[in-house]
Parts: C-alpha cells; sequence; structure tokens
C-alpha cells in the first residue's frame, strides 16, 4: 500500500510521454527506454523549462510575456547556463552583424600584417637554408645528369651494337 500507482505519476507531468520518448529514441545510441526512466527525463526536462522561465521573468522585469531575448539573456548571464550559448545567442540587427563582420576582418588584416612581419624575418632565414639547399641539390642534380649521359651513351652503344648485329 506504500507504492503508489504509476497513473497518479502521469497526471504529475505536464509534458507528453510520448514526445520525451520519441526525441530521446530519436538518438542513435539509445536502444530502449524503460518507464521509470522515461518519466524522470520528462519530469526533468519540466523542471528545467520552469526554471528557464522563471529566470526570464525574473530578468524581463517581471513584464507580462516572455519573448525568445529574454531567454537568451538568461542563457548568457547564467553561467551554468553556458551550454547553450551557442544554441540560444542573442538577437542582433543585421547593422551590427555587418559591424562586426567589418571588424572581424580589421582584426584579421591586422593580424596578418603581423604576422607577414614575422615571416618576412623567417622568409630570410628560409632562402638563407634554402640557397645553401638548393645547391646541395644542383650538385645532386649535376651528378645525375652525368649518370643520365653515361647510361644514355651506354644505351647508345648497345643500341648500335644490336643495330650492327642486326645488320649482320
Amino acid at each position: 500500500m506504500a507504492q503508489q500507482s504509476p497513473a497518479p505519476k502521469i497526471k504529475e507531468l505536464r509534458l507528453p510521454m510520448s514526445r520525451v520518448k520519441t526525441i530521446m529514441k530519436s538518438s542513435p545510441h539509445v536502444e530502449s527506454i524503460g518507464q521509470d526512466g522515461l518519466f524522470l527525463v520528462t519530469k526533468a526536462t519540466e523542471m528545467f523549462v520552469h526554471f528557464m522561465a522563471e529566470e526570464a521573468h525574473k530578468q524581463s522585469k517581471k513584464s507580462s510575456s516572455l519573448d525568445y531575448k529574454h531567454l537568451a539573456e538568461v542563457v548568457q548571464t547564467n553561467e551554468t547556463l553556458e551550454f547553450l550559448k551557442e544554441i540560444m545567442p542573442r538577437k542582433i540587427t543585421v547593422r551590427q552583424f555587418k559591424q562586426m563582420m567589418a571588424d572581424k576582418e580589421a582584426a584579421e588584416r591586422s593580424s596578418s600584417e603581423e604576422s607577414s612581419t614575422d615571416s618576412d624575418s623567417d622568409s630570410q632565414s628560409d632562402s638563407e637554408s634554402s640557397s645553401d639547399s638548393s645547391k646541395d641539390e644542383a650538385m645532386d642534380s649535376g651528378s645525375e645528369k652525368d649518370h643520365k649521359e653515361n647510361g644514355n651513351s651506354e644505351s647508345n652503344k648497345s643500341d648500335s651494337s644490336n643495330e650492327s648485329g642486326s645488320d649482320k
């Protein structure tokens, strides 16, 4: 008699368990969902939504309605909701977006100019080391040419001997 039947538990919920179950099953990592686990996830979801609504209501200065901007402000200011920052960013206007992009491009240009001055000094040391390596490569390629010329002259000799042998 100490146990309650599952029917009163379900009446305590406001979200439909079938929808929560569908969302849970959409994950490839979930194979089966027990009723108790489903109930707990549904209840936790309700509590989370309630918490978000209360916090947004507090930040909206007790206005009669809640908007996206209120919820986004809660997410951006509450450290425990940091995992939602990319999902619920503050709304910005097109003008603000264009200004942000212009600032970003200016920052990239200035950082690339700084890195180009750094790379100039690096390129000087690279050119010195590459001139050393190019000398080595020239020497190697020269010896390769000698080998090729010798190989060609030998193959020419063998070709001429074959020709003379076939003429006989």
